[in-house]
């Protein structure tokens, strides 16, 4: 904020551009930006991968100045054109990890390492994950459940066809995740002009959905598709909220588990390319169960507190910690397997497809940003019965379309 041109009593708020002083200020084509405690242990690094020059992975120092440290981790990848990119832990270590598309250049998964007390980054993607396409936006996300990751590349079908894809981390105890191509049913959209994508939870069902933006050289509707596996598998929602009430961007969210150990998330600032992604720790559980979550804010106040096997398959909200570190136990919010508690959270999500869910008459309406909102109902938005594509295909579908043909003004 510039003090002196602000007049908060008369709802002035001025910004002024700090970017020489934080050592931020270079030039490039930057198309993605993800920001989040990726090297350090809370504080908000910022990730840009860049066209026509190397990538950018700023290291916060903690006094309001960042060094570029893309090199020496080895991720500035100088040659080639980045677009969509999406931060994650996809081997379960603790340390987060960067997966982004390269605009017709070979697609990266970095996975963070430590070596003599150096972090350095190492692309494990799989020939089939890495060959190029046109490639606008990445999603990480856990669309089934089961507690693996899958990535989601959105494409432009630029000069000729160019399927969207999809592919499954899967971690292993003693050695890098298989990366495992999948069908993605009703999203391969091989004529699709993609420019954004994003996911969600629209129904409060605990399944993600997935949404697509198209157009740019001609005009084509949005599309919002359904996960069609995973439906009897555990699910948490996270919700982490700054001191304002606010959603808390950049904050890390740990959930601890039962029988398979720790898993982060990180509750992006930036993400995707030409969208962002929403402010919630999904995590899909398979048949394991929370027993505690651990939330840690960018300014490093830290707060946990237990899961009850009762808050199974719901969404917490977790206040930011005012006098002190540990939290009480909070009321989930309502989700239609958990139709006993009291209050629910309004998300972010496009008002395009929400006024076409409200025509319909299909589900809920959604408050502003921010808002608290009444009870959610637990009626089903989607219809019961869907269309599936691609069964010919020798890998299952995971997608069927829900809403096409929808466009925004």
């Amino acid at each position: 904020m510039d003090p002196e041109a602000s007049d908060l009593y008369r709802g002035i708020l001025a910004l002024r551009d700090v970017a020489a002083e934080a050592g931020v200020s270079k030039y490039t084509g930057g198309r993605g930006v993800s920001v989040g405690p990726i090297l350090s242990s809370s504080a908000s690094d910022i990730f840009c991968d860049n066209e026509n020059g190397p990538n950018f992975l700023f290291h916060n120092q903690g006094d309001g100045t960042f060094v570029d440290a893309a090199a020496s981790a080895g991720v500035d990848d100088p040659h080639q054109h980045g677009r969509g990119v999406a931060l994650a832990d996809f081997n379960r270590d603790g340390k987060v990890d960067i997966v982004y598309g390269n605009w017709n250049g070979p697609h990266r998964l970095y996975l963070q390492m430590s070596a003599h007390g150096k972090v350095r980054f190492r692309d494990i993607a799989s020939p089939k994950f890495s060959m190029p396409s046109p490639v606008r936006t990445v999603i990480a996300a856990d669309f089934d459940n089961d507690q693996e990751l899958e990535i989601f590349f959105n494409n432009f079908a630029h000069r000729s066809s160019s399927a969207n894809r999809l592919f499954r981390i899967i971690r292993r105890e003693h050695g890098d995740p298989l990366i495992e191509e999948l069908n993605p049913g009703d999203a391969l959209e091989p004529e699709g002009r993609g420019t954004g994508g994003v996911v969600t939870d629209f129904d409060g069902d605990g399944m993600l959905d997935l949404i697509l933006s198209h157009g740019e050289s001609m005009a084509q509707p949005l599309s919002v598709f359904r996960g069609n596996q995973g439906f009897s598998n555990n699910w948490l929602r996270v919700v982490p909220r700054t001191r304002f009430g606010a959603f808390a961007r950049g904050a890390k969210v740990v959930l601890y588990t039962k029988k398979s150990g720790a898993h982060l998330r990180i509750i992006d600032g930036g993400s995707g390319y030409l969208c962002e992604m929403e402010p919630v720790a999904h995590f899909g559980l398979g048949k394991d169960e929370a027993s505690s979550v651990e939330v840690t804010w960018p300014d490093g106040k830290m707060a946990s507190r237990n899961v009850a096997s009762t808050e199974m398959n719901s969404v917490l909200e977790i206040p930011y910690p005012r006098d002190e570190d540990r939290l009480q136990d909070p009321a989930p919010l309502e989700t239609p397997t958990n139709a006993s508690s009291s209050h629910s959270c309004a998300l972010e999500t496009s008002p395009c497809v929400l006024t076409h869910t409200e025509a319909t008459g299909a589900g809920p309406t959604r408050d502003a940003v921010g808002a608290t909102s009444p009870t959610r109902t637990a009626q089903p938005v989607w219809p019961p019965s869907l269309l599936q594509k691609n069964q010919d295909s020798p890998v299952f579908s995971v997608f069927s379309s829900v809403i096409s043909g929808l466009f925004c003004p």
